[in-house]
């Protein structure tokens, strides 16, 4: 039996930003973007794929269901007061996972090297701003960052559309509402939910969705 929870921990403690569980490998942690096997594991079984997959959709039927009509799930995960974001697909018909460990602090705005013209942006009354770039460039902390600076500084209505849920926000100057995106989640789609954002009196509208 795969004891998942001791993954966790070992990923924690050497800060990894990932683990990656897949049949006929050891548990991988990416480091400092190099993958390193978690020490002293063996290659995983099809049934210790199972148990992983079981672990992570924690009985929950709607989930179970996405996974098994289209191969592919985005969730989230909590352990020991850590968030991490969850993909599962499939090779070979096996459920295989990738999860991201989400920081519970954000980074300063100006510890990212975002020009500053970018965090003057968040003052205007309007307008459009996309937050692009490849797998592991720091989008969603990028974004989360952002919404940070309005929060603290400007008395504003955020509703924001995920899937899934990575940074959980407090209200601080702002009011902020979070909503997840998918069946059984806060919004069925980001159609709907963007068409009732208009109708909740929003300032400001993110819109955060995982590349397919």
């Amino acid at each position: 039996m795969i004891d998942i929870n001791k993954i966790l921990d070992e990923a924690i403690e050497k800060d990894a930003s990932d683990i990656h569980f897949i049949v006929d490998n050891p548990p991988i942690l990416r480091i400092a973007r190099n993958l390193i096997p978690v020490e002293g594991s063996k290659k995983l079984a099809e049934k210790d794929m199972s148990e992983i997959y079981d672990y992570l959709i924690k009985g929950n039927v709607d989930a179970d269901n996405v996974y098994k009509e289209t191969r592919k799930l985005d969730t989230t995960h909590e352990y020991k007061g850590l968030r991490f974001r969850v993909n599962i697909s499939s090779t070979n018909g096996i459920p295989i996972a990738t999860l991201r460990i989400i920081k519970n602090e954000l980074p300063k705005f100006e510890d990212l090297g975002v020009p500053d013209i970018v965090r003057r942006m968040m003052y205007q009354p309007q307008g459009l701003i996309l937050v692009t770039g490849k797998t592991n460039s720091g989008k969603t902390t990028t974004l989360n960052a952002l919404i940070n600076e309005i929060n603290e500084n400007q008395n504003r209505k955020i509703i924001t559309l995920e899937n899934p849920v990575e940074f959980k926000h407090s209200s601080k100057k702002s009011v902020i509402v979070q909503k997840e995106v998918g069946l059984s989640q806060d919004t069925m789609s980001f159609h709907d939910g963007v068409k009732n954002a208009l109708r909740e009196d929003a300032d400001i509208l993110v819109i955060r969705r995982n590349k397919r």
